[in-house]
């Protein structure tokens, strides 16, 4: 099996490893007709600390997460009723940290924390993502 593969974030003095994974886990509910609810997951590492947070968002009642609908892909986080973030985004990465972290979660204890609870302050003060520029002659 290959190294997992991460990347860098840097916040003041800070280094941070970072990385997301989409998972299926196994519905609590059995009757509720979900197969394998999704979930999609931020992990982050503090340089030179033990241990890690994770920050989870589960598929739910007006909750998409990665593959789970129209324009939804790995990594990707969005509301029913608007709102969206991609955990694949630097600027993402920091404003879950910094609220995981305002919040009370530390390096070297089991840090596993609802993403959700961070997920609408977080989407409000990100700037829309910027496309990038097709190749080729401007007009």
């Amino acid at each position: 099996m290959g190294r997992r593969r991460h990347r860098h974030l840097v916040i003041g003095s800070e280094r941070y490893r970072w990385w997301v994974s989409h998972r299926h886990v196994r519905d609590p509910d059995p009757g509720s007709g979900v197969t394998s609810p999704c979930q999609e997951v931020l992990v982050v590492a503090r340089e030179g600390s033990p241990g890690v947070i994770r920050i989870f968002f589960d598929s739910g009642p007006d909750r998409v997460v990665g593959g789970g609908g129209w324009g939804a892909h790995e990594g990707g986080v969005s509301r029913v009723r608007g709102g969206y973030l991609n955990l694949h985004r630097p600027a993402a990465v920091r404003g879950l940290l910094e609220a995981a972290l305002a919040d009370g979660q530390r390096f070297g204890h089991a840090g596993q924390v609802d993403g959700w609870r961070f997920f609408d302050a977080v989407a409000e003060r990100l700037p829309p993502e910027r496309r990038e520029a097709p190749a080729g002659p401007s007009a």
